[in-house]
Parts: structure tokens; sequence; C-alpha cells
């Protein structure tokens, strides 16, 4: 279980490192009712929020971690390590597509992403709540604590 978590945190810190939008500010750990989100992306043009999680293995469960704070966000994004066979990449492709999520397959041995899927608008988000969350990540731009700004 450690060598997955320290996985997953490279995993996450080479997409951090090969982000780049004008528009964008990525956070990370972000508190949400109970637990945190991997990362989370402002989008000072739009005001939109996009909560991202990332996992090696197991899909169905970051998929799982992503809905439990659907309410929150504008957008859900997932990030896998790319199955080797079509037929799983086919199944992960499916279910995020029935959810809205968008996904990225992440190849290890390229070091790269693959944007498969654009996440789709969540139909209903608690207003108050991504207020709050919009909120915590402007005072954390001024205070320099963001992952990276790009």
């Amino acid at each position: 279980m450690r060598n997955e978590v320290k996985g997953e945190e490279k995993q996450r810190q080479m997409f951090l490192s090969l982000y780049n939008n004008d528009y964008e500010y990525l956070f990370c750990e972000i508190p949400v009712f109970a637990r945190s989100v991997d990362v989370v992306k402002y989008n000072v043009e739009t005001n939109s929020i996009t909560a991202i999680e990332f996992k090696l293995n197991d899909w169905k469960r970051v998929i799982k971690q992503a809905l439990d704070v659907r309410i929150s966000f504008d957008y859900l994004e997932i990030c896998v390590l790319k199955p080797k066979t079509e037929k799983t990449q086919r199944k992960i492709i499916d279910e995020c597509e029935r959810k809205g999520i968008g996904l990225y397959f992440y190849n290890e041995f390229q070091m790269t992403f693959e944007k498969i899927l654009e996440p789709l608008k969540m139909q209903e988000v608690w207003g108050t709540q991504k207020l709050s969350i919009i909120e915590y990540l402007k005072k954390n731009i001024f205070r320099g604590k963001k992952c990276l700004n790009y």
C-alpha cells in the first residue's frame, strides 16, 4: 500500500509538472467534506472548479472518490495508469462517459498523460459549497500555497 501511495504521488507530481494552461491554478490536497481532493483546478476565466483524483490501480474506487465530492465541483476528472488491455481501457472509458467524468490515462514508462475524455458539467452543484472552496483557493493563491501556477 505504501508503495502505491508513493507511485500515486509521483503520478500527480508528473501531471503537475506537465500541465499548462494560462487561466488555471492547480491546488493539491484541498479539504472537501471529511476528506481531501488530490488536485483542484481553478479556472479564473470561467470561475469554475474541477476535482481531479489520481490512482494507479482500482479505477472503480477513484471514480467513487470523484463522485463523492461531485456536489461541490463544476467538473470531475480522474487519472489512472493506462490499462494494458483494450477491454479494461474500454470499461473505464464507458464508465466515465456514463458519469460525465473526464479521463486521463498515465503511461508510467513514457511518463506521459493522454486526455481520453473531457468532463461534462455537473448538473447539480451546491453553490454555497462551491463558493466556499473558491474562497479557500483564492486565499491560498495570495499566500503562495498552490501546487503550481501555469
